[in-house]
């Protein structure tokens, strides 16, 4: 009879003991606690504003200004106060050998004189249709000869002082490709005629 209880004795202590046992019963926690994920982003950069305005007082428009407005300046006559910054030099051409025809005149305008970023420059172009229009118009001046007026009604002389480091108005048609076919995404300003600093007002003209 002793042998009787013990074994029973023992079969509840096993039940018991079973029943305590991780992953035996049905209030065992099995939720995984979820890591704290932070995201890694960068920094929201600290743009500057411009330090040029829109536009002077004297209603023109500065390079800045004129793209930020690109909605209102776009394909319209427009005025910019500017600085030459650098000015299209043809290559020289070895005597005897045969080169490609070189580009167009054209210059880059900037708000300041030192403007290295070409995302911030303006190109005129349209002034003269090549180097030897401005070399003649230099060479005329020189001597005190009256240059021969551009081919086509109403065109605007050629220009003999538009040279790296003046400032002055400029008088255009801004827009994504000229009359002659330069193409620029960010606009271009087409010629119409310019007003440089301690320079006598230039006459209007008629559009190239």
């Amino acid at each position: 009879m002793p042998a009787k209880r013990f074994f029973v004795a023992a079969i509840a202590v096993a039940v018991v003991a079973l029943s305590g046992a991780p992953g035996c019963g049905d209030d065992t926690d099995t939720s995984v606690e979820e890591p704290t994920i932070r995201p890694n982003l960068p920094a929201v950069p600290n743009v500057p504003p411009s330090p040029y305005p829109i536009t002077y007082p004297d209603g023109t428009y500065t390079v800045y200004g004129l793209r930020k407005r690109l909605e209102h300046t776009m394909d319209t006559d427009v005025r910019v106060t500017a600085t030459i910054v650098d000015v299209y030099v043809p290559p020289e051409c070895p005597e005897g050998r045969t080169c490609p025809p070189a580009k167009m005149p054209h210059l880059w305008l900037g708000d300041s004189a030192d403007e290295q970023d070409a995302n911030r420059r303006l190109t005129l172009v349209g002034y003269a249709a090549n180097q030897k229009e401005i070399d003649d118009a230099r060479e005329d001046a020189a001597h005190g000869r009256t240059p021969e007026p551009p081919e086509g009604e109403g065109l605007p002389p050629i220009p003999i002082d538009l040279d790296r480091g003046r400032r002055g108005i400029f008088e255009g048609r801004f827009a994504r490709i000229s009359g002659a076919g330069f193409l620029e995404s960010e606009g271009l300003l087409d010629y119409r005629n310019h007003r440089l600093e301690g320079t006598p007002e230039a006459e209007p003209t008629k559009n190239r």
